[in-house]
């Protein structure tokens, strides 16, 4: 006998196929498992439906017959999420894969905006804004090649161009979501029935009840994002340093000057694995051509830099620092450079061959093998802390502690730690990672290269060992949050509320979700709602 969840969802269905036809409303077991898993290794529920949109309009009629038959809606882009972003939470749910509406509306750069729909990659709208001179500030994750605009914006993310350019949630000026019900809300200038989407406070910001948000506040279906003038001119950095606080006294005070796009610092184990994953060597070589064919001579330079880096750059190296610095003009970006290459001597940094900032920008948006997965095929899981620069060191020193406390049962069980830092703007952002062998699934094994997927395809689950990592990382969490830590990627694994030391604040939160979502069915358990 069919289940009061399943009921619904058969009678929901044949109006949903109406809507965007068959081949676009999944119903299959195993597609449905596969859109319903992410990288975090937590509990979850198998969507009931899923749906592939390509319009505002069938978004819109699709989330609201959804809602009218109880149905839980949540929104899904790219699959990168590790915090239970998009994972159901409840039977009886409607998952949304929003990567068929990626179409680039409008870019305009007299106004300096562009308006994309929520399922375009980050990759995509890059390599569009590229040939005009443009970017947005916050241009993409590592994992840009899967990643969504909506997605980044939903979760909040860092990486290329957070130096100077921040979070993807400052990034945005306007959005059109699609409320539980089925109705579209613009915010921002956007909204003003004779304008454009040019400015985000035209008003209370209601842009910002939907950026960070998990999709808890409704379903982003476009976005305008402001638009900056590309650089013309970059210099590349790398330092080693033999000590962490050596390190990260010379990335904070370069995050203080705000004249680096991107740097982040890599420890011991990083250093080996990004090694043992021939990223410097093996991959830089062939970015040689590419990278030369787009900087003239200064291209072939730095072409040059990476071949004679070789192999072994990264090899016994304790902790590395890594730099791109922008500017429009030859004589800024120089300056910069000059300035940041001070900084890391004068805390006694060593220069070394600029590989890594040279590849990651000349192929910003390559594999994720790199980044989801060890040099041996491990499980790869990270957890992470938002600090005030003031607090980098301390929280560093802790993140050390906490390791050096549990290294005897992370060797018991085979269980490796990495971290990464970097900073958005002015804050610091710690982000350690677990590695552990371990079956990795047909979501993780889609998102590789054939020959790993097939080299790693047999490695047996090691749930055991699963329990102890996920463990650690749990407490991890816990000790960032007595740190004062915060988190993007809230989704449904960082205690949002537990964390607010204030109740009026939280039901405001509350207040908010029940007049967007009166119902509660707009991903249920984002941000603990």
């Amino acid at each position: 006998m069919a289940t009061t969840a399943e009921q619904t969802t058969n009678t929901v269905i044949p109006h949903l196929q109406q809507i965007m036809g068959t081949d676009h409303v999944l119903l299959d077991e195993k597609e449905r498992e596969f859109f319903s898993t992410d990288l975090s290794w937590r509990e979850r529920e198998i969507a009931d439906v899923v749906i592939q949109p390509s319009s505002i309009d069938q978004l819109s009629s699709a989330v609201g017959a959804a809602n009218e038959a109880g149905m839980a809606i949540v929104p899904r882009g790219g699959g990168m999420s590790y915090t239970s972003g998009y994972t159901p939470s409840q039977a009886g749910s409607l998952l949304i894969d929003m990567r068929r509406m990626s179409k680039i509306q409008e870019i305009n750069t007299d106004d300096m905006y562009v308006i994309v729909e929520a399922g375009c990659t980050w990759k995509d709208l890059h390599e569009a804004l590229a040939p005009l001179g443009v970017s947005t500030p916050y241009w993409g994750p590592l994992s840009g090649a899967y990643a969504t605009v909506g997605g980044a914006l939903s979760q909040n993310s860092l990486f290329h161009g957070s130096g100077v350019g921040g979070t993807a949630a400052e990034t945005v000026i306007g959005l059109k979501v699609v409320l539980a019900d089925g109705s579209v809300v613009t915010t921002g200038s956007w909204a003003h029935k004779h304008s454009k989407p040019f400015w985000r406070h035209f008003g209370p910001d209601f842009t910002g009840l939907f950026t960070a948000d998990t999709g808890a506040m409704g379903v982003k279906a476009a976005a305008a994002l402001r638009l900056v003038t590309a650089p013309k001119h970059t210099g590349y950095l790398s330092y080693k340093f033999e000590t962490l606080d050596q390190m990260l006294a010379a990335q904070v005070r370069i995050a203080r000057l705000g004249i680096a796009s991107e740097c982040y610092g890599f420890d011991p184990y990083y250093n080996a694995s990004f090694e043992g994953q021939g990223i410097t060597f093996e991959e830089g070589i062939s970015k040689v051509g590419e990278i030369a064919r787009k900087g003239g001579l200064k291209g072939v330079m730095n072409a040059a830099k990476v071949a004679i880096g070789g192999k072994r750059i990264l090899r016994n190296v304790p902790y590395s620092l890594h730099m791109t610095l922008d500017g429009l003009t030859e004589r800024v970006a120089a300056e910069h450079t000059d300035l940041a290459a001070d900084i890391c001597v004068d805390e006694g940094g060593t220069e070394m061959a600029n590989s890594i900032p040279v590849v990651f920008r000349g192929a910003p948006f390559g594999g994720v093998r790199t980044i989801l997965l060890g040099s041996d095929g491990e499980i790869w899981i990270p957890v992470h802390g938002y600090f005030p620069l003031s607090r980098a060191q301390e929280a560093a020193r802790k993140t050390e502690e906490f390791f050096a406390e549990r290294a005897e049962l992370m060797k018991e069980w085979g269980i490796k730690t990495s971290y990464l830092t970097a900073f958005s703007g002015p804050e610091f952002v710690i982000e350690p990672s677990l590695y552990w062998h371990d079956e990795l699934g047909e979501f993780r094994l889609s998102l590789i290269e054939d020959e790993f997927a097939e080299k790693w395809k047999s490695i047996p689950a090691a749930e055991d060992r699963r329990a102890v990592a996920i463990q650690i990382r749990d407490e991890l969490r816990d000790l960032f949050d007595s740190l004062g830590g915060l988190h993007l990627q809230i989704g449904k694994y960082y205690p949002y509320e537990e964390m607010i030391n204030n109740e009026p604040l939280f039901n405001l939160a509350k207040g908010v979700k029940n007049t967007l979502d009166p119902n509660g069915k707009m991903n249920p358990g984002s941000l603990g709602l």
